[in-house]
């Protein structure tokens, strides 16, 4: 063998052991960098925690709640049906009590003769010969005779008939706004309660006051105004002034 052939043959081998030594140092740098990778991107997993579990742990936290709407305070207009409102009745409105006319308004006349023997003392206490004390006289007496005529001041309604023990028979006329009583009547009483008269209507006749017996004979007269007993004689005399 010659001596060219042996060393075209040497560097042949030396060739390709570097090809080779070059290739396995490629290989094991690419290992070698592509462990470095791996262990920098991925972390190691914790044996206590399976990956499934992570996963929906992971996948809650990243799933937003969304909030329920608070009921609002207003009606929906269409889905709450209101209930209206109970209608007050209407109060009933009294009708007005008409008003009496006023007995010094009316027509009046003398229910007997015009003398007068004890006249009306308001609040000022009198003696009487009768009870012999000092008392109020609440009317006005006129003098006249037993059995005559007593006759109706006004047009009015015969209020109430009755008897006292001081004032004899009593027959009570609603004259205007106010009640008239005639005292001292007999016992012929022409009207009864509820009948309505016209001025001058005979109403009864004259009898006697038990409680003024010593003052003659005579008709008792009171006018009274809501129970209140007002003077007879300036309303009489009204009509004498005309």
């Amino acid at each position: 063998m010659k001596h060219s052939d042996y060393s075209s043959k040497n560097k042949s081998r030396q060739t390709r052991g570097f090809v080779i030594a070059a290739g396995i140092c490629l290989i094991a740098i690419g290992v070698a960098a592509w462990a470095a990778y791996d262990s920098v991107v991925q972390e190691p997993i914790d044996p206590g925690v399976s990956i499934t579990e992570t996963s929906q742990t992971e996948e809650s936290a990243l799933t937003l709640s969304t909030p329920t709407p608070a009921p609002s305070e207003k009606p929906v207009a269409g889905n709450v049906t209101s209930t209206p409102a109970p209608t007050e009745k209407p109060k009933a409105t009294a009708t007005p009590k008409p008003t009496a006319t006023a007995i010094e308004d009316l027509t009046l006349s003398f229910p007997v003769g015009q003398k007068v023997v004890k006249r009306f003392s308001a609040d000022t206490p009198v003696f009487s010969e009768t009870m012999k004390d000092w008392r109020v006289h609440n009317g006005v007496d006129f003098e006249a005779k037993e059995g005559e005529a007593v006759k109706a001041m006004a047009e009015g309604s015969v209020k109430e008939i009755s008897e006292d023990s001081l004032l004899g028979k009593v027959v009570v006329i609603t004259h205007g706004d106010a009640d008239v009583w005639y005292c001292g009547l007999g016992d012929k009483v022409a009207v009864k309660k509820g009948d309505s008269v016209k001025a001058g209507q005979d109403i009864g006749i004259v009898g006697s006051c038990p409680g003024e017996s010593a003052d003659g004979t005579h008709l008792h007269l009171e006018i009274r105004r809501d129970d209140k007993a007002i003077d007879p004689l300036p309303i009489l005399m009204k009509e004498q002034e005309k």
